[in-house]
């Protein structure tokens, strides 16, 4: 399955890809919300997204808000990967329409687990819908 890594930083990007990789799933990176927003309208966008909060141009809260606007259905699940912390930024993650959150403190521990689950819950979105 295709996972979609939006991070500014490079060497983000390169982990994150590196980690999926080794679990067998595909990465494909992009810098910039720009850059999602031209696979979305492409019809090109994966199902399982790790979005970085800070990003140039867009945030990652408003980048996952534009991605639910196109996504109504909700058949995307997304993580909002980010190194801050606190009850506020939580809320703030799920409130734009996050699926999960991951703090890039725990990107090694937690991060194939959350993306199995993301991959399961999209199986079971499909079967719903295909009933």
């Amino acid at each position: 399955m295709r996972v979609l890594v939006v991070d500014d930083c490079a060497s983000i990007r390169l982990a994150v890809s590196k980690i999926l990789r080794k679990s067998g799933f595909d990465p494909v990176v992009a810098s910039d919300a720009f850059e999602v927003l031209e696979m979305l309208k492409a019809n090109s966008l994966p199902r399982l997204i790790v979005a970085d909060w800070v990003l140039p141009q867009m945030e990652g809260p408003e980048l996952i808000r534009e991605i639910r606007n196109y996504d109504p259905d909700r058949s995307r699940y997304i993580i909002m990967l980010t190194s801050k912390t606190g009850r506020e930024v939580l809320d703030t993650a799920f409130q734009c329409g996050a699926d999960d959150y991951l703090c890039k403190s725990n990107i090694a521990g937690d991060l194939i687990g959350r993306i199995f689950e993301g991959q399961n819950i999209i199986q079971r979105h499909d079967a719903v819908m295909a009933s």
